[in-house]
């Protein structure tokens, strides 16, 4: 079937069909934009980029599965890791950063000790901030988002 990834982008996919008749698009859309800009932040930072792209894959799966935005990293990330285990792809070790990204990735005002921590609330600002230019970026997210322009080579927001 193809590498962990691939397998796990089909579990990913098949829980938003069987959860989400409506508004699957746009969760098809920023999972796969978060897992791509985690990857090019993991690249950047020499950091794996397939651990990377997992925990961008499922930074959101709480909310997707059971339709709540309320503390769904924390949440998410206990399903996150069951999936995980269930696959019998992942180490305990790489189960353990992934889930912790989940459940740190909604705190964009925190700076937690973990890279990949960082690189995905980067990752999911990217993705909120560049779906729609002209739309207002999150205030919870400009000091993010103005940093990770100046990371990229681009000039920050005004």
């Amino acid at each position: 079937m193809g590498n962990r990834l691939d397998i796990l982008r089909w579990e990913v996919d098949r829980l938003i069909m069987d959860k989400r008749e409506d508004g699957c698009r746009d969760f098809f859309v920023h999972l796969y934009g978060v897992s791509n800009f985690c990857v090019l932040l993991a690249l950047k930072r020499g950091l794996d980029p397939e651990l990377a792209a997992t925990c961008g894959m499922l930074h959101d799966i709480y909310q997707i599965t059971d339709g709540v935005l309320e503390q769904h990293g924390v949440k998410g990330a206990e399903k996150a890791r069951l999936l995980l285990k269930a696959m019998k792809q992942y180490s305990d070790k790489e189960i353990d950063i992934i889930t912790t990204a989940i459940s740190r990735h909604s705190k964009k005002r925190k700076i937690h000790d973990g890279a990949y921590d960082e690189l995905l609330k980067d990752a999911d600002v990217l993705s909120h901030c560049l779906y729609d230019p002209d739309y207002p970026v999150f205030e919870k997210e400009v000091i993010r988002y103005n940093n990770l322009l100046r990371e990229l080579g681009c000039t920050p927001a005004g």
